[in-house]
C-alpha cells in the first residue's frame, strides 16, 4: 500500500507542478512517504541494513529527483513510464519473486546497450574510438534483448550509449523505433547532441519515453577542448530545441584530470541547471579503456574526493538530481556490475556482454545466444559474472567502503585476478593491451591505494560509526 500511495503522490506532484500551492503540499507528503519507505528497506541477503547516513543520502537523492522532475514539466506518458514502470512496478515485484525462486537472488534492474559504434565526433580518450565504426547490433537482436529483460526480470529501464545512438540504423530502423516498439520502457540516451535539430526534438517528444543525457565536459572551453570547435554551440541549440518541445533532458559528464575541478561549480550549476534547464546530470570518471588509452587523463584520488563533496552539495542543497557513477555508491548499495540484484549488464555493438561499460571483458556474446535459440538469462548466468557478484556480496558483508565500490577501478587487483581465472574475451584491442601493459596495472593499483587512504576514514567515521551506534541502540 505504501508504494502505491507514493506512486500517486509523485505523479500528482509532477502533473500539478504549475500550481505551487498544491504542489508544495504534495511534495511534503511525498517526502514523508519516501522517509517511511526507506525505513522499511528489507535486509536482503547481500545487503546489510543501511545506517542512518545511508538512508539520509538516499532520501536527499530521491527528493532531488522529484524537484528536478518538476522543473522539467514532464508529459503524462513520461511520468507514467518512469514512475509506474521504471521505478516502482508491481510487475517488477512479481518477476523478482519468480527469478529469486529459481536462482536464489533478485534479477538485474536494467541494461546498458551500445547498439552502434558509429559516431560523428572523435573525442579524446573515448572508449568507442575506432577506425572501423561499422559495427552494430542487428535490430531484431536489439529488440529481443529488451523483450527478454522485460519478460524475465520485470525490468523496464535501458540506458543507450554508443557511438552516437541517434545515428544508429539497422533494417531501416532507428533508436526512435526501438522506443516506439517498447513504449513501456524508459530509455536514457547518452548523446553528443549535435544531431538534435528541431525535427529530431519533436520526434523525441512524440515517442515520450526517451530522455537525452547530453555530453558536456564543463563550459565552452572544456567542452570544445575534448569534443571539437563548434560543438558547444550545437549542444546549446539541442538543449533549446528540447526545451521548446517539452522533452526532459540532462547532462552526461566525463570527468578527467583536466576538467574535474570545473564540474558542479556555482558557475557550472547556474548555467546548465538554471539557465539551460537541464533536469539531471550523470558523471562518469574517465576510465582508460578502448583504443586510445590515456592514463594521464584519469582524475586524481584527491580530485575524486573534491568532486564527491560538490556532488552531494548539489543533491542536498541545490535539490538537483545528479549521480556520479563512482562517488554515489551509497545510492546503489555498492557496485552494480555483472547483473547484480538491481544492477546491470553492458552489451556492446558486437554483442559482447560485459560486466560494465568500464569493464570490457565478455564471457558471452548475445548474438550467439540469439541465433542458437537461447534465453535472456544465459547472458547473466555465467561463472565470471557470478564470481563478480560473489565478490560484491562479500564486500558488503564486510562493510566494504561504498565510497570506492567499483571492482575494476577501485579494486583493480581483484578484477585482474578474476580475469586471469575465468579468461573472458577482451571486448576490444585496448582491453587486450591492458592485460599486458605493466604500467597500466601499476597506475590503476596506485590509484586504488591512494583513494583508500582518503576515503576509508570518511567511510568509517561518517557511515560505519553511525551504523555501530544504531546496532548498539537496537
Amino acid at each position: 500500500m505504501g508504494r502505491k500511495v507514493l506512486i500517486q503522490l509523485i505523479k500528482l506532484v509532477y502533473h500539478l507542478s504549475s500550481v505551487p500551492f498544491i504542489r508544495d503540499r504534495l511534495i511534503n507528503l511525498a517526502e514523508a512517504r519516501i522517509k517511511d519507505e526507506l525505513k522499511k528497506i528489507p535486509e536482503l541477503p547481500m545487503f546489510y541494513n543501511p545506517s542512518l547516513r545511508v538512508q539520509e543520502d538516499k532520501f536527499y537523492f530521491l527528493r532531488a529527483m522529484i524537484h528536478s522532475g518538476i522543473k522539467g514539466k514532464p508529459s503524462w506518458k513520461f511520468v507514467n513510464t518512469i514512475v509506474e514502470n521504471a521505478l516502482i512496478s508491481d510487475y517488477r515485484i512479481q518477476k523478482e519473486r519468480e527469478f529469486r525462486s529459481k536462482y536464489g537472488v533478485d534479477p538485474p534492474g536494467f541494461l546498458t546497450i551500445s547498439p552502434g559504434m558509429r559516431c560523428n565526433l572523435r573525442c579524446t580518450g573515448c572508449y568507442a574510438n575506432s577506425k572501423d565504426q561499422s559495427a552494430k547490433l542487428d535490430y531484431d537482436v536489439f529488440s529481443w534483448i529488451i523483450d527478454g529483460m522485460k519478460k524475465e526480470w520485470g525490468a523496464r529501464f535501458v540506458t543507450l550509449s554508443g557511438g552516437e545512438p541517434l545515428i544508429y540504423r539497422s533494417k531501416g530502423k532507428t533508436i526512435l523505433d526501438i522506443c516506439r516498439d517498447h513504449s513501456d520502457v524508459l530509455f536514457l540516451m547518452y548523446t553528443n547532441g549535435t544531431v538534435i535539430d528541431m525535427k529530431m526534438a519533436e520526434n523525441i517528444a512524440e515517442v515520450g519515453n526517451l530522455t537525452p543525457g547530453i555530453s558536456v565536459e564543463g563550459l565552452r572551453d572544456a567542452t570544445e577542448k575534448r569534443r571539437g570547435r563548434g560543438s558547444f554551440d550545437k549542444i546549446l541549440r539541442a538543449m533549446e530545441n528540447l526545451k521548446k518541445t517539452g522533452v526532459i533532458f540532462g547532462l552526461s559528464i566525463t570527468a578527467t584530470k583536466q576538467n574535474a575541478d570545473g564540474i558542479f561549480t556555482d558557475e557550472f550549476n547556474d548555467f546548465y541547471f538554471k539557465k539551460m534547464g537541464a533536469s539531471y546530470a550523470w558523471v562518469f570518471h574517465y576510465m582508460p579503456i578502448g583504443r586510445d588509452i590515456e592514463l594521464d587523463l584519469m582524475i586524481t584520488p584527491q580530485q575524486r574526493y573534491e568532486l564527491w563533496k560538490r556532488t552531494w552539495h548539489v543533491i542536498r542543497d541545490e535539490k538537483v538530481m545528479v549521480a556520479d557513477f563512482w562517488n554515489c555508491g551509497v545510492l546503489s548499495d555498492g557496485c552494480i556490475s555483472a547483473g547484480r540484484a538491481g544492477g546491470y549488464l553492458y552489451i556492446d555493438w558486437h554483442g559482447n556482454v560485459n560486466p560494465c561499460v568500464f569493464f570490457p571483458y565478455a564471457p558471452v556474446n548475445v548474438n550467439n545466444i540469439y541465433h542458437n535459440g537461447g534465453h535472456i538469462n544465459d547472458i547473466w548466468d555465467t561463472p565470471f559474472f557470478k564470481a563478480i557478484r560473489n565478490w560484491q556480496a562479500e564486500y558488503v558483508r564486510k562493510h566494504g567502503n561504498w565510497l570506492r565500490p567499483c571492482i575494476i577501478r577501485d579494486h583493480h587487483k581483484t578484477a585482474r585476478k578474476l580475469i586471469d581465472e575465468f579468461k573472458p574475451n577482451p571486448s576490444d584491442e585496448g582491453a587486450r593491451e591492458a592485460l599486458t601493459n605493466i604500467n597500466y596495472y601499476r597506475k590503476m593499483v596506485e590509484f586504488d591505494e591512494q583513494l583508500a587512504k582518503i576515503t576509508d576514514p570518511i567511510w568509517k567515521d561518517e557511515y560505519l560509526e553511525n551504523l555501530k551506534k544504531e546496532k548498539q541502540a537496537g
